[in-house]
Parts: structure tokens; C-alpha cells; sequence
């Protein structure tokens, strides 16, 4: 319930401060100080935000302790979204940068948990960064529905039936013209 109850709060905020076009390094310092006065102590955010321009496909973004996002690129070449800056709400002075990449016609943007990388197997072997880019390589051709299924099945399979110790969380976003 706490864990809900941040969220809330944070999706809130996000709703009131990104109401205008926003600098993204600007929402994020701002975001961290808000967070850091009204959120307990032993709790934080891990947060990315991005602001898509659906004519040109720039894609504007900041990262606050995240698993970075990949861009699977039409060729099959994997781009990380790194850059930004530390989890939301640890430390007040913390400064946040913005970055930029333009998704073109056949791009796949995957956002991603730390539960899908980190979902373990009886042998208690992690499923990893590489499993997920094989999987995303070799079906990048599909939609983004599809790409969420395909690798919710191969999480599952390589888990055969280990028990979660996190959630499985999966953002897809295909550029299509």
C-alpha cells in the first residue's frame, strides 16, 4: 500500500507540471525536491519521463534511476537511453540532465522493470540484459502488443514456474509511420 500510495501521489504531480510542453531536466529537478520533502525516508522513485513528438520522433527524455530504456533501431541495432540522473527523492541537490534520440519508422521503444532482468530460474540464474535484447532483436518486426507477449512468454518459460520476487513490467511504443 505505501509503494501505491507514492505512485499516486507521483502521477499526480507529474499530471500538474507536464501540462505545458516541459523542459525535462527542469520537471525532474523539480519532481526530486517535491518528492524528497513528502516522501519518507527509506523510500524513493526510480522514474523515467519522455516527451515524444509524434510528427518528427524526437524523442526528449530524462532518467531517474531506471532501468535505461532500449531502442530497438529497424536494423536490429539496440540503443540504451542512458543519461539523466540519480532515483528520485534521496538526495535534494540532485540535478537531472535531458537527452534526445529521434525514433524513426520501424523504431521500437521498450521501457522495462528490474523484474523482467532479474526473474530468476529453479537454478537461480537471472533471465539478463542479453536474453531480452535476443528476444527483442528477433522480433522487433511486430507489434508492440506482440512484443510485450513474446517476451512475457519467454520471461515465463525461462522461469519455469520459480516464483517472482518482483513485478514484470513491460512499456512498448512502435514508431509506424
Amino acid at each position: 500500500m505505501p509503494a501505491a500510495l507514492l505512485m499516486t501521489s507521483l502521477q499526480a504531480r507529474v499530471r500538474v507540471m507536464a501540462e505545458d510542453p516541459p523542459d525535462v531536466a527542469r520537471l525532474m529537478t523539480r519532481l526530486n525536491r517535491i518528492t524528497l520533502e513528502s516522501c519518507p525516508s527509506n523510500r524513493f522513485i526510480s522514474f523515467f519521463f519522455s516527451v515524444l513528438d509524434p510528427g518528427s520522433g524526437e524523442l526528449v527524455y530524462s532518467n531517474a534511476g531506471h532501468n535505461p530504456p532500449l531502442l530497438i533501431r529497424a536494423n536490429g541495432n539496440i540503443e540504451t537511453l542512458e543519461g539523466g540522473g540519480l532515483i528520485l527523492g534521496v538526495f535534494a541537490m540532485a540535478q537531472y540532465e535531458s537527452r534526445s534520440c529521434r525514433l524513426a519508422r520501424g523504431d521500437v521503444l521498450m521501457l522495462f522493470s528490474d523484474g523482467v532482468t532479474e526473474a530468476l530460474n529453479p537454478a537461480n540464474e537471472e533471465f539478463g540484459d542479453d536474453r531480452l535484447v535476443e528476444i527483442l532483436q528477433m522480433n522487433r518486426g511486430r507489434s508492440a502488443d506482440e512484443i510485450i507477449a513474446k517476451v512475457t512468454e519467454a520471461v515465463a518459460l525461462f522461469a519455469a514456474g520459480a516464483p517472482a520476487a518482483d513485478d514484470l513490467t513491460l512499456v512498448v511504443a512502435k514508431r509506424v509511420k
